[in-house]
């Protein structure tokens, strides 16, 4: 029980200032009756506030249970501190690089701040990256911003320089920006194992990327990719078709991933995880289906081996003096040397003397063709090979 309900009402009335002022014969002007009317609703409000203050009905809430504002990439976390994201932007200029050439995928990985730790991908399309249209938010703190490799339309490949540790600021200035040149590989000097080691860092992108490189856009990304890789001169088209195969799994796994964690939980009072920061282009998630795996052939030669005579030196005749013999100006013809000195000593003695000559003679030696058998494989046929199985729906392989 209250202590004033015993209290008489002249009492009452004279502690709350309603007792009638001498010469007003019992009146009150108006601007006074209007704060004695207010004066009382206040203190009715008050029991009121008191009892639910103390029942906990007005307990503040904690932080964690704040939500978050805007989707996608304009998500950002509401709290007690102001906002600290900014805009992020990315160009690339170099020569070689067209609107023709595969996107400039960045990564961000976030090495100091409220967001450290997070890593993600990003695509921006060529003639975005050129012009410096596209951007990402970033959160307050240090980020280390790099970019893969590109292929341009000709098969050349182009490797991005600069970039590294920037500082992103949280005062509200609204954005940043990270300038890429680099050196262009000429497509006839570009080797197959250039191509791989670009394939799977995209393959490698996918699998941290944002909107960006997942679903239906991902694999944009991957045909662009891998549509310029094949105009190298020393590309190996199957190898290609196989990494591209691998990199389109990915960006369907990926999607998958997000769709499967974008369902809701079974909680109503989670706090908004770091994940939700990042940046993305909003592709829209597909729900998991039943793959439908059709064989995957190619078509290998088949070949015969077979030998054949491989000439190293042909065959040949080679003349080759095997002595000489004594020709006298008679004609008379000696082979014995002894024998044609009797002869003229003979002849010069009976007044007729001779002289002679002496002529080599020789004999054909013929030698024979120098060879060796060496293999060699024929073509003969084609025979089937089974390759794996890809999902006539999403285009997944396994």
């Amino acid at each position: 029980m209250d202590e004033n309900d015993n209290k008489p009402q002249d009492e009452l009335d004279q502690e709350l200032n309603l007792v009638p002022d001498g010469d007003d014969g019992g009146t009150m002007p108006l601007k006074r009756k209007v704060a004695i009317g207010a004066a009382v609703a206040l203190f009715v409000a008050g029991l009121g506030l008191g009892g639910a203050w103390a029942t906990g009905a007005f307990t503040p809430k904690p932080e964690s249970s704040k939500v978050e504002a805007g989707t996608g990439a304009n998500k950002k976390r509401v709290s007690d501190k102001a906002e600290s994201t900014v805009d992020w932007t990315v160009k690339i200029e170099t020569e070689g690089v067209t609107a023709d050439s595969s996107p400039l995928i960045t990564r961000y990985v976030c090495t100091d701040g409220a967001e450290a730790g997070t890593e993600f991908y990003h695509a921006t399309p060529a003639s975005d990256a050129i012009e410096g249209k596209d951007s990402v938010r970033l959160a307050e703190g240090t980020w280390e911003i790099t970019a893969i490799p590109i292929i341009n339309q000709d098969g050349s490949i182009t490797t991005p320089s600069g970039g590294g540790e920037q500082a992103v600021p949280g005062d509200h200035k609204g954005s940043g920006s990270t300038d890429f040149t680099g050196e262009t590989k000429p497509a006839g000097d570009v080797t197959q194992d250039d191509i791989d080691k670009v394939l799977d860092k995209v393959n490698d992108a996918i699998s941290k990327g944002d909107g960006t490189l997942t679903g239906d856009a991902g694999k944009d990304v991957v045909n662009k990719v891998t549509d310029n890789a094949s105009k190298a001169p020393a590309a190996d088209k199957e190898k290609v078709e196989e990494k591209k195969d691998a990199a389109t799994d990915s960006a369907v796994k990926a999607e998958d991933k997000k769709a499967d964690a974008a369902k809701p939980s079974t909680g109503s009072g989670s706090a908004p995880s770091k994940s939700d920061s990042k940046p993305s282009s909003g592709s829209s998630s597909k729900p998991s289906h039943e793959h439908t795996w059709q064989a995957q052939y190619r078509n290998d030669p088949v070949y015969e081996t077979r030998t054949r005579t491989v000439v190293d030196q042909d065959a040949w005749d080679e003349q080759v003096c095997i002595g000489s013999h004594i020709v006298f100006s008679d004609g008379t013809i000696f082979y014995d040397a002894a024998a044609a000195a009797n002869y003229q000593e003979s002849k010069a003695m009976a007044g007729t003397p001779v002289s002679y000559h002496t002529v080599d003679d020789y004999q054909t030696v013929h030698h024979e063709a120098v060879t060796h058998q060496e293999a060699y494989q024929v073509q003969t046929g084609t025979k089937q090979v089974l390759t794996g199985y890809r999902c006539s729906g999403c285009g997944a392989t396994k």
